[in-house]
């Protein structure tokens, strides 16, 4: 698309926003930028503190920061005129020169594309993390980065203005109810999750997770291949059989190998890995991936030891489904601090089904009030309220 003289609103001006403007402008478009925050402001463009409905109607396009939900007033007037409408992930996209792999899901999707863009880099390619891991794909391509693949990962706050976008391979992780502070219902999220796969042709690759209900669903609306993922059985091209992992019919090295804990992560790896078998990475350097990695900040991470008791920090876990993994990786009895901004989750789910090893909580923070009270309606009493951390 011809860009040059066109008029174009960028709505949201954090990193995404101030990325897709630059790109803008370097296209030939007439920038225009609204953020609901007043104080944001970069000399460079042309901001704007209310959008009137004269101004929208003279506009050619919208393109929507990840931040700005789709109920925003400034997108449904938009709309409502007939203006086109794409996000920041489908605007940078289409300029990408390189074949696309992108990661979505509930949790671990910042872990897998880490594992992703390591094993390439292991294997001699040039690729980059970008999208929601924080830095955005339009900004890629104002660096005009050369690059063999672009490793993306990618939120549902992202896929929501989404019509074109084509992986070459994408990948779910898992689904569980997450930003229900911005969904009206599951299935809103979990419909913005599978736009990650809807264009892709018989070319192109979907690995999803078999042990997910909802993720094997996504094999429904897609003209991909499929590579179903577990790590219970024998299923894709790479897995686990015997304690060890497996390419196709030969081991590759033992589970005790690899340095992270829980099962969700051994999973983590063997959707690296298939990206990888995918991709032709040769096995030695698989080996070195299974070996050498390590947990990225805030993932389990361990933090001391005081007076016998290990501290681990889990704050890049921000939903139920993520504490439960984290839980679940533990041996003996543990202790959690829980609370923080409120999503809308029930907890009550959470307590009804709560580990065993789960000895106390202690909960702060916004939600802290609702955690506790869900506990106590479940029968929990072995928790309590803190101010502070």
């Amino acid at each position: 698309m011809d860009f040059l003289g066109k008029k174009v609103l960028v709505v949201g001006m954090k990193a995404s926003g101030v990325s897709v403007g630059y790109l803008l402008r370097e296209k030939g478009a007439d920038v225009y930028c609204y953020d609901d925050d007043k104080r944001i402001c970069f000399g460079n463009f042309i901001f704007l503190s209310e959008i009137t409905e004269e101004f929208v109607k003279s506009l050619d396009l919208v393109v929507v920061s990840p931040a700005i939900p789709f109920n925003h007033y400034v997108i449904k007037r938009a709309s409502d005129y007939g203006v086109k409408i794409v996000g920041e992930l489908e605007f940078g996209c289409q300029f990408l020169t390189c074949p696309q792999i992108m990661v979505t899901g509930t949790n671990g999707k910042t872990t897998v594309v880490t594992m992703i863009e390591k094993l390439l880099n292991l294997a001699g390619y040039k690729t980059r993390a970008m999208g929601n891991i924080g830095y955005p794909v339009s900004q890629i391509v104002l660096d005009k980065v050369n690059l063999d693949y672009a490793v993306i990962e990618v939120s549902s706050f992202q896929l929501e203005f989404v019509e074109k976008i084509k992986p070459n391979i994408a990948v779910i992780l898992n689904l569980a109810p997450d930003h229900m502070d911005r969904y009206d219902k599951y299935l809103d999220y979990v419909n913005a999750k599978k736009k990650i796969c809807i264009n892709q042709s018989k070319d192109d690759f979907l690995l999803f997770n078999n042990e997910d209900g909802t993720a094997r669903q996504f094999v429904n609306c897609t003209n991909a291949k499929n590579i179903a993922i577990s790590i219970n059985k024998k299923m894709s091209p790479v897995h686990i059989k015997d304690g060890y992992f497996m390419v196709e019919d030969e081991a590759l090295c033992s589970i005790k190998c690899c340095k992270l804990r829980g099962e969700h992560n051994k999973f983590n790896v063997l959707v690296a890995l298939n990206v990888g078998y995918v991709l032709g990475v040769k096995k030695e350097n698989m080996i070195r991936l299974i070996r050498d990695y390590s947990l990225l900040p805030n993932r389990i991470e361990y933090v001391t030891t005081i007076n016998g008791i290990n501290y681990y920090n889990d704050s890049k876990g921000t939903n139920i489904h993520a504490c439960r993994f984290a839980i679940s990786s533990m041996e003996g009895s543990v202790g959690l601090i829980l609370g923080g901004s409120d999503k809308n989750e029930d907890f009550c789910d959470f307590f009804e089904n709560l580990d065993e090893k789960v000895v106390c909580i202690a909960v702060t923070g916004a939600n802290a009030e609702k955690i506790m009270n869900s506990a106590l309606k479940m029968g929990y009493t072995d928790i309590r309220v803190t101010e502070t951390l």
